[in-house]
């Protein structure tokens, strides 16, 4: 079945970005306020892609979502910023006052010194805002959500790109003048078919370039409230023995609700066990860094990147030897003959990996596509 929003490919056709994350809407964001027009291919039920919030407790506000996907942004990052402003949100400082508990094999530390989080800014009902913000404010019918890309074929003559990809049971057919691929690359690599093939090069910078948050696994408990402060701790917390190896305050910004998130380390035998004999080997931990009161838990949530197919391959389950500074300069140009466009995260100039990053990367490629004449003009 095709479902061309042109009935074939044209100068008429629209400008097709695939992956509804912050670097996929803000590409699309960017090109229809240009006036050109944009639609958005998503795979999962949801916008967000790496950042997502889940309500604290059942029936909590949206105001009292907790981040189990990227979470900060700093104040020296300036596309970040720049989006703030843009969208009328204004970030909150991590909570951080007090001391670090930090957990050797033998005792637990108190350090008196500011939290390791100091300055960390984070959203009143965490990142994943930004990305819900920014696709209500696309046209209607704009987001195009479980939709999978297959393949993608660059057309002859400068006919644009045809893309083929699965919505449900179904078959879907697209033809856009240009595409915008805002996904992590090596799940590019991994997933999408290329007629031609992708000059070898290119295929090489794809499959080499590690994904970010594909190896975290982040946990939270959540409390009646943030006991930890009136014991002095400012909830930050770094450990020895585990399983989690970092631990940061992540109350809600507004209200009266407690929360504990971090870090299992990778890799960790329990990353394979039940839900049950994690939550029950996080909460001793807590315990023993907080004290009991971290024992009467009201919620525990979590979620393990590496699991997540519509994010990681085989293998990145294992953290990065290294992590790049920036991305290859190969996903920083057009291919295809300024058809075939690349965002995200691992693709920026600025912060890789994180939400700045990623934001830097959708006004790039937006501004890329922007040069380019249109196909078959």
């Amino acid at each position: 079945m095709a479902n061309n929003l042109t009935s074939e490919p044209t100068s008429a056709a629209p400008v097709l970005v695939v992956g509804a994350g912050l670097a996929g809407l803000i590409t699309a964001r960017t090109l229809h306020k240009a006036g050109v027009p944009v639609q958005l291919l998503e795979a999962r039920d949801r916008v967000g892609g790496r950042t997502l919030a889940v309500p604290a407790l059942p029936g909590s506000p949206e105001e009292e979502w907790l981040d189990l996907g990227a979470t900060w942004g700093w104040a020296h990052h300036p596309f970040l910023m720049r989006l703030f402003k843009e969208l009328a949100i204004d970030p909150v400082e991590q909570p951080s006052t007090g001391a670090t508990a930090y957990e050797t094999t033998d005792t637990v530390h108190r350090l008196p010194h500011p939290s390791g989080s100091a300055g960390y800014l984070r959203l009143v009902g965490g990142a994943a805002i930004l990305c819900r913000t920014l696709a209500a404010g696309l046209p209607a019918g704009a987001v195009q959500l479980n939709t999978r890309v297959t393949q993608l074929r660059h057309l002859a003559n400068g006919s644009g790109v045809e893309l083929q990809a699965v919505q449900g049971r179904s078959a879907q057919t697209y033809f856009a003048r240009a595409v915008v691929l805002a996904l992590p690359p090596r799940l590019v690599a991994h997933s999408i078919a290329f007629v031609p093939a992708l000059a070898a090069p290119l295929q090489q910078a794809l499959r080499s370039v590690p994904t970010w948050m594909s190896h975290a696994m982040k946990s939270i408990v959540v409390y009646a409230e943030p006991f930890w402060r009136q014991q002095g701790w400012s909830g930050f917390g770094v450990s020895q023995l585990g399983p989690l190896s970092e631990i940061h305050d992540a109350s809600p910004l507004v209200g009266n609700t407690g929360a504990l998130f971090g870090f299992f380390g990778a890799p960790h035998p329990l990353r394979t066990a039940s839900v049950t004999d994690r939550q029950a080997a996080v909460v001793r931990q807590l315990v023993r860094m907080f004290g009991p009161q971290a024992g009467a838990p009201l919620a525990y949530h979590e979620l393990d990147w590496s699991l997540d197919p519509l994010t990681s391959v085989p293998g990145d389950e294992q953290p990065p030897l290294a992590v790049p500074l920036q991305g290859p300069e190969l996903l920083r140009q057009p291919a295809w003959a300024g058809t075939l466009h690349w965002a995200g995260a691992e693709t920026s100039a600025s912060e890789w990996g994180r939400l700045d990053g990623a934001v830097e990367s959708g006004y790039y490629a937006a501004a890329q596509v922007l040069r380019q004449p249109a196909s078959g003009a």
